[in-house]
């Protein structure tokens, strides 16, 4: 039967930036279809509240948390290693991982989100996070996957901001001169565009071994933005809205079971339709 494809009991998923907004969402997707799930996070402290509140609908012995950060390749190597020693095989890695540089401008503090004033330290660490540390999982975890030709998923999340630029009208700022404006930083345009070219490179990388790799890239979550933007972003959307946190699911269901046995190198854009306006 079709929905048989979606069963992914016996198979364990690895996502980084588990405890963000939607690395939550992204265990919760795996865990439904009876996956185990390893979730990682720099916070501890956030990992822990991630559980507690998928422990009340799942399985807890299915959960497992590993604090981690993406930008230390010892951290990554210890945590695979701390997979080996339990016996553990990955099948399905999910680069979630990232800084999502939040556009506020603090007055009295000159802009440094604009192009012109980008810290170098800036440019930096989110890099190193978002894009290198995806390379970095991708090395450790899709190695070990390939070594057994036993196969396995890679998804990459980007954003419909790895096909569009960043609308900047959508940050401005009454009252301020244009060299004062707030703006989506360049690190977020390049890391996803950057995680899409990693997908398709790891595509067909691995695929002797029946290793898939995938990029989901999702618009807009709602979460508590301040009214006009909410209602300016929503109007360059031709749902009329943005997407609610928990409308990823299906997608990564999708993207990591064998449901999608013949999808691979693609980039899923999953915007409201937003990209193609």
């Amino acid at each position: 039967m079709l929905l048989d494809k979606f069963n992914l009991s016996n198979r364990c998923a690895l996502i980084t930036g588990g405890a963000g907004l939607l690395g939550l969402q992204h265990a919760a997707s795996l865990l439904e279809l009876n996956a185990s799930v390893i979730i990682t996070d720099i916070s501890s402290n956030a990992l822990s509240d991630v559980k507690k509140q998928l422990q009340v609908d799942f399985d807890e012995d299915k959960i497992f948390l590993k604090e981690m950060d993406v930008s230390c390749v010892d951290d990554i190597n210890s945590v695979a290693n701390y997979l080996e020693e339990l016996d553990i095989r990955l099948d399905i890695l999910i680069n979630n991982a990232a800084i999502d540089p939040k556009v506020i401008k603090k007055e009295g503090i000159k802009e440094t989100s604009r192009l012109e004033n980008f810290p170098l330290d800036q440019w930096n660490n989110q890099i190193a996070v978002g894009l290198t540390g995806a390379f970095l999982c991708s090395k450790v975890f899709g190695s070990k996957m390939a070594g057994d030709n036993k196969g396995g998923v890679i998804l990459n999340i980007a954003s419909d901001l790895s096909v569009i630029s960043p609308d900047q009208r959508l940050y401005k700022k009454e009252g301020l001169d244009a060299e004062e404006q707030p703006v989506k930083p360049v690190t977020y345009s390049v890391v996803k565009s950057g995680l899409v070219g990693l997908t398709r490179y790891l595509a067909t990388y691995w695929s002797d071994q029946n290793i898939r790799s995938n990029a989901l890239s999702p618009g807009g979550v709602f979460n508590e933005q301040d009214d006009k933007f909410v209602k300016q972003l929503s109007s360059l959307i031709p749902l009329g809205r943005m997407a609610n946190k928990d409308e990823y699911r299906s997608a990564v269901q999708f993207l990591c079971s064998d449901a999608s046995s013949y999808l691979n190198g693609q980039n899923i854009i999953m915007d409201g339709g937003r990209s193609i306006w």
